[in-house]
């Protein structure tokens, strides 16, 4: 049987020309990908998480699509205008919150693991919109995030496009400092409390050189950092286990309730019998 040409791709092979270099082409991003790709909505203000009005930490990249409901976006405790267009990112380690949400929202969320970006807090302030090749973007993330496609590698390859549409002066960290931040989370979880010099031994690398490593790569500074991991502890302590306040200070070592307490207002804007009440 006589093959059938194809002139769909004779026409489009008809411009391919010789390379320069036959060893050296188009070649693949040595970016890592994110990871660990979870979608949802919160379609009422009662659905955010804290529903409260609270701050909370999180450990996890945040993508904040608002498609329809306004209201405020504290990151950091600095207020920021959510309505229908705008994209928002919260990094890992950073606090975050939402207040005078509309009681109607169409608020998608993409939540990921990116390994190798722990970027500074100033490469994601500001709001982003969401342009015409941006919604296309998107739509390919949830058209191979949702069934019955549902391919990881995909997703994580749009998702990367989309990020780096949004954010385009945005560069990875290397990966090895990856393991570095991932040992200081660990280690604040495991130990909350612990004196900065004894953490810097147990890494095996100078209090100076930790210092100056962890805050060009997480974009705060690691005392900082400490201290609000340790009251984010506390608060789950209080909220899920039922500490009683003194018991959460104690197991947080703080010296006593007056500093443990006026330590956890000054951070999440509120007391933690407040927590405790719930």
């Amino acid at each position: 049987m006589k093959r059938q040409k194809d002139p769909d791709l004779i026409r489009l092979t008809a411009v391919v020309r010789d390379p320069p270099d036959f060893y050296c082409g188009l070649r693949r991003r040595s970016e890592a990908a994110p990871d660990n790709l979870v979608l949802f909505v919160r379609r009422r203000r009662s659905e955010l998480r804290p529903s409260d009005g609270s701050d909370s930490f999180h450990e996890r990249w945040v993508l904040l699509v608002v498609l329809a409901g306004t209201g405020e976006l504290r990151r950091d405790r600095q207020p920021l205008r959510l309505k229908p267009g705008v994209v928002v990112m919260v990094p890992p380690l950073h606090l975050h919150g939402y207040i005078n949400v509309t009681p109607r929202i169409h608020w998608l969320f993409v939540t990921f693991e990116w390994p190798g970006h722990m970027a500074s807090s100033e490469d994601w302030r500001g709001p982003r919109r969401l342009d015409a090749m941006g919604r296309r973007r998107l739509a390919a993330v949830m058209g191979h995030y949702l069934p019955p496609e549902r391919d990881g590698v995909m997703a994580a390859a749009q998702l990367l496009e989309l990020l780096r549409h949004l954010y385009p002066r945005t560069e990875p960290a290397p990966t090895s400092r990856h393991s570095l931040l991932t040992a200081v989370q660990a280690a604040a979880k495991e130990s909350p409390g612990e004196k900065l010099p004894l953490l810097a031994r147990r890494l095996g690398i100078s209090e100076s050189h930790l210092r100056t490593r962890f805050r060009r790569e997480a974009g705060l500074s690691l005392g900082r950092y400490l201290r609000e991991a340790r009251l984010r502890e506390a608060a789950l302590w209080l909220r899920e286990e039922g500490l009683s306040v003194t018991a959460a200070a104690e197991r947080a070592k703080y010296p006593d309730v007056f500093t443990f307490s006026r330590a956890f207002r000054r951070v999440l804007g509120y007391p933690p019998s407040r927590v405790r009440n719930k």
